[in-house]
């Protein structure tokens, strides 16, 4: 791979990549632990035969893309920990039995909901885990483009907005297709800006937005004020009524 086909995918895309494995890998673990299928011999293989699939299309090449460009890859906790037993897997230090436990028993951080921390959303593409994978052929796809992967990741985002609706997601800005340059740093650098000058803007525009609200709201109390007025100064007079007929009586 050139340095031109390296510069086509910055240092902000691949972390993007990164979370959304993390969720994926995050979403199987939980749906392993709810599932009530036995855990046969089969089983394990094809789920291991899955996982192997997971990371081969949505985090190793991204790790090879940091190390060609001398880049470390900043891996979530949670990845970095399914990473490190696959890896032991593939040199031979665990047997797909012996990975599939070591999965099976890999620890969230529960300082926090699982849901909101690891971006877990209903619908997956290629969700294999939802469905009796361990009776049906595997039929997963050899490559995964990689502009389909940023599809997947702002479909994934979008589902994350819809559930949560927090200000701070729609704040997130999109993957950006940044124009290549032969100097990694250099491409990853004006990715960086470029997000900066789109993060600046729609905070401005969000902030104008509470300012008019703002605004708004203080001219329906100014207008409130006058009637607001009125509605005292007769319930003064009715109190001061009431008084005198009192002292009268």
């Amino acid at each position: 791979m050139n340095k031109q086909a390296l510069a086509s995918i910055s240092l902000w895309d691949v972390a993007n990549i990164f979370e959304y494995a993390t969720s994926r890998f995050t979403a199987i673990r939980l749906a392993l632990d709810k599932s009530q299928v036995s855990r046969t011999v089969m089983f394990r293989n094809r789920f291991v035969q899955h996982i192997v699939w997971e990371a081969e299309r949505f985090v190793f090449p991204f790790i090879n893309m940091c190390a060609t460009s001398n880049t470390s890859a900043a891996l979530p906790e949670y990845l970095n920990g399914v990473v490190k037993m696959l890896v032991e897997w593939q040199i031979g230090l665990l047997d797909d039995d012996n990975l599939f436990r070591r999965f099976w028993k890999h620890e969230f951080d529960l300082s926090s909901d699982l849901m909101s921390r690891y971006r877990i959303v209903d619908t997956y593409t290629y969700g294999w885990w939802k469905d009796r994978f361990d009776l049906m052929p595997f039929e997963m796809p050899d490559r995964i483009l990689l502009d389909e992967i940023r599809d997947l990741y702002q479909q994934h985002i979008q589902q994350i907005v819809n559930l949560f609706t927090p200000s701070g997601y729609l704040l997130i800005p999109e993957m950006r297709r940044s124009a290549g340059d032969p100097d990694p740093l250099l491409a990853n650098l004006r990715v960086i800006r470029g997000d900066l000058e789109e993060f600046g803007a729609q905070l401005e525009t969000w902030l104008e937005r509470k300012t008019e609200d703002g605004r708004t709201a203080l001219e329906t109390m100014s207008k409130l004020a006058g009637p607001v007025d009125e509605l005292n100064d007769a319930i003064a007079s009715a109190q001061r009524v009431l008084d005198s007929s009192g002292m009268e009586e």
